[in-house]
């Protein structure tokens, strides 16, 4: 029988605090100091682990020997309770957990834990560590009544990564810091197959260069603790007082929160009831072996795969967590309802029923009939069921959910902050959500300023990445044709197929699809969704700061104006750069009247925010009648994809392309139209950093040269949070309340100082900071300048004879340095160069360069079906520009010397200029000016796509096979240049 939740809860142990007078931190103090000889670590360490980890060093005790010390340890009193856990300390003796600075992370658990010691010494200092190790194992006993599942033990697993073990999270909190990703690993074919392979997704790979000597550059950032204010990151320049200030007012709100909103609690009885035995997971790569019909990338497994006891087949787990989950989405809609001037305990239930329309989500049976009065967002009936359906699909895999943006300038957020935008508004409400529900969020903004999306769409999933939720927001530059080329394009490339939805202008385009196809579609209302306006400066100071200046009455123009629309900012003082190699903009540029100012940005943000949580409310509805009414696991007719996500995708393929929009558009290659297609790109911002550039489909010249794209950031690691960005006083903060977690028990007094912090240097305390395995993963810049050296698609060419030799006169001119991914662990654009360096936007615009006598660029494409290479070509740089071939009066042949060239306008090309493509070796165009003119079409604004290779025949046979296709220019010297920014395939 399991024991009275009162039974698992610890007073603290040392500071002389009981739950009659302990601080909970509502007055803005910290919690008690205690000594410890414990060092802190960045990862958490489950019971499970502690005891059976291969990576310790050491004896572990036995199960049954741990299950009578966790049997005596429920009856025992507290003093004896310290006795014991000093104990168990001796029994693990000189059990050390592999990474160099560990600490016991094990706050708001049962007493049936492990101790996991590090120490100091050889010999160690038992009593210390166990007093430690007992002080955060105590828990403040916190009123909620929210949730009615009880306080035990957690429940994880493990994976390998790296050779040591990583933690598989279902629904435990994270209690990571409020902007950290989210770190889950999970078993091998679990969802989109290049992420969860036991290896890291690249939104995970975090900067952390080092010096010379191997010491870090990055000061420490304490990302894995919930509790820490960001805005007392130890990189940006504070005094020791404005610190405390901070930390102690954010302490103070984070309870206010706990008391006022609730906090996610959920623990699994499992472990305790099964001698702290982890729960088995699914085998997916033995499923992945035996499956032939179903479709094990989305995690399409039956009832019977999953393992008994599993966390899927537990009808206790599963309702206590569905209780849970509906209280943690409750809080988050109930926070945006009252930053938003709609507070519940404010309003009549008259007013709650209009508000509940005003900022709820219309569900559409009819095309029709959508406008401002509908809610904050539209969708489809069957779109709707559409996306609760991917909702239970990822909660039962415990998989990724992938939400990206195409779209312009305004899209991207100019004139304001990245994180200011509404996808990283989205993603920094949404993420804690989809946390605690088990699954990964990746947000990913990859917008392009002065651009639509035409240009990336054609490469696909290599450029836009995997995606189940695919938001469009381009009418400013894309109109027609232009907007049915993105949906195709992106309903068929990658595993999953999106459920488009459209911010602005993209409607028509989107109901087309849905009746050609069955395309399930939404997108958000336009207008004021009932929201209070501004009447006047005095009267906006009395609105809450989300509405302030947003909608402005009739004739007040604040709404428009910079002062009030936008607050940007390129620079805030740093520790690790004492000054920026160029001065940094006293403004912020792209504040233009058509961009939207970060109020706005917010607003969309919330408006997709509710979305989602309406569908998440809705998928724990249906998952708990199920559950009641037919057991667990929950059945495949509820979660399964696959079916009906291949009768859109098929139907698009059989469809005649040349009738569609798109066809009409890319005229000379109609079939790119219902083509699932794949490429490249220079341009950031791009789905895996490098991995989706041009380069890295090149093959080496016989000298092993690819062009690179290298350079120095001013510093690395995820982007501190600017002080603007911060929640004023006594505003409601919907970010916290979904982070909102039990108050954590601490070691030790965190310090906030950053004396001995210096740019050159990190100190001992730096090799803490992050997750233990930063120190395994290279940093954001080496990674960049090898990757294209190591992960070569195709053979190299000093294996090879003939004509086609890869030349070495191509360059990579222009473009982004650092990890451009468009999430918020973006590493991007931080050049000594810069104006703007924490600007965080990703979007900017690289070129492979080459002229007549930069020799052949060839091109490894692997698994080719369809005959098709095209590529977006600039014609138009000025001759003699290519700094690679400066000096050179023979292909691959000359010094080089470099200096600058201001462009000017290109004249003709030359009278002996030509184009020439091979394929596998073989040359099969060889064409003057005009004739190269011909394969290519102007399909928009900016916009030159090439054909240079249809082969109708081959996609007959449609049958996979690796090509390899060249390009050069010959004749005409160096004034014979091109540009390549693009390159598409199938």
């Amino acid at each position: 029988m399991d024991p009275p939740e009162e039974d698992l809860e610890l007073t603290s142990l040392i500071g002389g605090s009981s739950p009659d007078h302990q601080d909970l931190g509502g007055n803005g103090l910290e919690p008690p100091s205690i000594p410890s000889r414990l060092s802190r670590t960045s990862y958490r360490v489950p019971r499970s682990l502690s005891r059976n980890n291969n990576h310790h060093h050491g004896a572990s005790p036995s199960s049954s020997k741990f299950a009578m010390v966790q049997k005596y340890m429920d009856k025992t009193t507290l003093s004896n309770k310290v006795m014991v856990l000093a104990i168990l300390a001796m029994i693990v003796g000189m059990l050390v957990i592999v990474t160099s600075d560990v600490e016991t992370s094990i706050e708001q658990e049962a007493v049936e834990t492990v101790v996991v010691v590090h120490h100091d010494n050889d010999n160690g200092d038992v009593s210390d560590a166990a007093a430690a190790a007992a002080a955060d194992s105590s828990s403040s006993s916190l009123p909620d009544s929210t949730s009615s599942s009880t306080s035990i033990e957690s429940t994880f697993s493990t994976t390998e990564f790296n050779g040591f073990s990583k933690i598989i999270g279902f629904h435990e909190p994270s209690f990571e810091n409020i902007y950290g990703a989210n770190y889950y690993f999970k078993p091998k074919g679990v969802g989109y197959p290049l992420a969860p392979t036991g290896g890291v997704h690249p939104i995970y790979m975090i900067d952390n260069p080092k010096d010379e000597n191997g010491n870090e550059l990055t000061p420490p950032v304490d990302y894995d603790d919930y509790e820490i204010s960001p805005y007392t990151d130890v990189r940006l320049k504070m005094t020791p007082e404005e610190r405390e200030k901070e930390q102690s007012y954010w302490y103070g709100k984070l309870q206010l929160i706990r008391n006022e909103y609730g906090y996610w609690k959920f623990k699994d009885s499992y472990p305790f009831k099964n001698k702290g035995k982890s729960r088995p997971v699914v085998d997916w790569a033995a499923i992945a072996a035996k499956t032939t019909n179903g479709n094990p990338l989305h995690g399409e497994i039956s009832k019977e795969d999953f393992p008994k006891e599993s966390w899927q087949t537990d009808t206790d787990y599963i309702t206590n967590f569905i209780t849970e989950a509906k209280a943690l989405l409750h809080r988050v809609r109930e926070g945006i309802y009252a930053e938003y001037g709609w507070a519940t305990s404010s309003l009549t239930s008259e007013q709650i029923d209009q508000r509940n329309v005003f900022l709820g989500v219309h569900i559409a049976s009819e095309m029709d009939g959508i406008g401002p009065d509908k809610g904050v967002a539209w969708i489809y009936k069957d779109s709707f069921d559409a996306l609760v359906k991917k909702l239970l699909n990822a909660m039962m895999t415990n998989d990724h959910f992938f939400v990206t943006l195409g779209g312009h300038s305004a899209a991207a957020g100019h004139g304001n902050n990245f994180f200011q935008s509404y996808m990283m508004q989205f993603h920094d409400v949404m993420e804690p959500v989809f946390d605690r529900l088990g699954m990964v969020l990746v947000t990913a903004n990859l917008a392009q300023g002065g651009m639509g999306t035409l240009q990336a769409v054609l490469a696909g999933v290599d450029v836009y990445g995997e995606k189940d939720f695919m938001v469009w927001d381009s009418s400013m530059t894309e109109k027609g044709p232009l907007q049915d080329v993105f949906g195709r394009m992106m309903l068929l490339s990658g595993h999953r197929v999106p459920i488009l939805f459209d911010i602005g202008g993209g409607k028509g385009f989107m109901d087309a699809l849905r009746k050609e196809v069955g395309a399930h579609v939404g997108g958000i209302t336009s207008g004021n969704p009932h929201l209070k306006e501004t009447e006047s400066l005095e009267q906006a100071a009395t609105l809450p700061h989300a509405l302030q200046h947003l909608f402005c009455k009739g004739g007040v123009p604040t709404c428009g104006q910079t002062q009030f629309k936008y607050n940007a900012s390129c620079w805030t003082d740093r520790v690790d750069v004492e000054t920026p190699p160029t001065a940094q903009n006293k403004g912020y540029g792209g504040q233009a009247k058509w961009h939207p100012g970060n109020r706005s940005h917010q607003l969309i943000g919330r408006r997709m925010t509710l979305l989602f949580l309406r569908a998440l409310d809705e998928a724990m509805n249906i998952w708990l009648r199920a559950t009641v009414s037919e057991g667990s696991p929950l059945d495949g007719k509820y979660w399964h994809l696959a079916e009906e996500e291949n009768k859109i995708r098929d139907a698009l393929k059989s469809g005649n392309a040349t009738a569609t929009p798109c066809g009409e558009l890319m005229k000379l290659t109609p079939r790119v139209c219902n083509t699932p297609m794949r490429g490249g790109t220079e341009w950031t911002p791009r789905y895996r950093g490098d991995e989706s550039s041009i380069r890295r489909l090149l093959k080496p010249s016989p000298s092993g040269y690819i062009p690179s794209k290298v350079g120095e950031q001013v510093y690395g690691g995820r982007e501190a949070r600017i002080p603007q960005l911060r929640i004023p006083i006594g505003e409601v903060d919907v970010a916290m309340i979904a982070r909102s977690l039990p108050q954590r028990n601490r070691s030790r007094k965190r310090s906030l100082s950053t004396s001995g912090i210096s740019a050159g240097a990190a100190s001992a305390e730096a090799k803490r900071g992050g997750h233990h395995w930063y120190s395994r993963i290279s940093s954001t810049s080496s990674m960049l300048r090898n990757e294209t050296n190591h992960r070569i698609l195709g053979r190299r060419l000093a294996d090879d004879s003939g004509a086609i030799v890869p030349g070495e006169g191509w360059e990579v001119q222009g473009g982004n340095i650092g990890y451009c991914d468009g999430t918020s662990n973006s590493v991007c654009a931080r050049d000594k160069s810069s104006i703007c360096l924490m600007t965080g936007h990703n979007d900017g615009r690289g070129t492979l360069d080459g002229d007549a006598l930069s020799g052949w660029v060839v091109f490894n494409l692997k698994d080719v079906t369809q005959g098709l290479f095209l590529a977006r070509m600039e014609s138009w740089f000025p001759m003699e520009s290519n700094k690679r071939t400066e000096g050179w009066t023979a292909i691959n042949n000359g010094k080089r010397t470099r200096h600058r060239h201001l462009k000017a306008p290109p004249p003709p090309k030359p009278a002996d200029y030509r184009v020439e493509v091979a394929v596998n070796g073989v040359i099969t165009k060889s064409l003057n000016e005009t004739e190269f003119n011909d394969l290519c079409v102007e399909p928009g604004y900016n916009l030159i796509i090439c054909t240079l290779w249809d082969d109708e025949e081959r996609a007959v046979k449609n049958e996979k096979e690796d090509v390899e296709l060249a390009f050069r220019m010959a004749g005409g010297g160096r004034k014979a240049i091109m540009g390549i920014t693009h390159v598409y395939y199938a």
